[in-house]
């Protein structure tokens, strides 16, 4: 099992209660409004949360549930929104939790997109209170939540493993920000898409999303078997000469 040091559990600690207190926090303040809206929302986030794939250079995977995160920031309650953030975000960790150090990274993956999308749903009311237009209020929710989740990562990163933070972090926007920026593109135009009871059309985004994950698994996943593939060829080679001196 990994070992944290003092510092790095004091972080994840005060993510974990920040991420806690937010949801305990939009729990109490639950109201709901379009039940049918939250059902089909939740279900689309769950499936989402289920395509991940693994970033090169980083201990852990990225899934293609921010279109569906950042929709229920903006359309849901407030308690709505944390609640499927925090469930989904938690679902997802479930095959990996098998030493006490994975069920860590879930908690703290968990309170992670609770608190990204919390920041989310604070900029988007921020924006609609200075009365921007829908796009550019979703535009402020979809960089909150990019920010608060990256800077999230890159800390502890900095922290557990000892990577440079910038350097984690201008890693993950490099590779993440084109998704992002789509994400929150999608986001827009699924929340034009509903107002006017086009749902089909917002239901269209699954399909979307699923062609998204299938692109980045066979753009990363490519290197990533290469480099699994590298180890056991270097063995072999090892072996071979070994082999080669013995019958000399």
């Amino acid at each position: 099992m990994q070992k944290f040091s003092l510092i790095t559990k004091m972080f994840i600690a005060a993510v974990v209660i920040t991420g806690a207190a937010v949801l305990v926090n939009g729990l109490l303040h639950w109201e709901t409004s379009r039940p049918i809206e939250l059902a089909a929302l939740l279900v689309m986030s769950l499936i989402a949360s289920r395509l991940k794939v693994r970033l090169p250079g980083i201990n852990g995977t990225m899934s293609v549930n921010v279109p569906y995160l950042l929709i229920v920031a903006v359309r849901l309650s407030l308690g709505e929104a944390l609640a499927i953030a925090a469930l989904v975000s938690l679902i997802q960790s479930i095959p990996a939790l098998k030493t006490p150090a994975s069920f860590v990274r879930a908690l703290f993956s968990s309170a992670a997109i609770t608190n990204s999308v919390a920041a989310a749903i604070l900029a988007f009311n921020l924006a609609s209170a200075h009365g921007f237009l829908d796009p550019l209020r979703i535009t402020a929710a979809g960089a909150a939540f990019f920010f608060a989740n990256t800077s999230q990562i890159a800390l502890v990163l900095w922290l557990a493993e000892g990577k440079n933070p910038l350097q984690a972090w201008t890693g993950m926007a490099r590779l993440s920000v084109p998704y992002y920026v789509l994400s929150t593109g999608i986001t827009a135009v699924v929340c034009a898409a509903v107002q006017v009871a086009l749902w089909g059309e917002a239901m269209a985004v699954l399909p979307l999303m699923y062609s998204i994950y299938s692109s980045y698994k066979v753009y990363f996943g490519a290197p990533a078997a290469v480099q699994e593939q590298a180890p056991a060829k270097t063995m072999r080679a090892h072996a071979a000469t070994v082999t080669s001196a013995a019958l000399k």
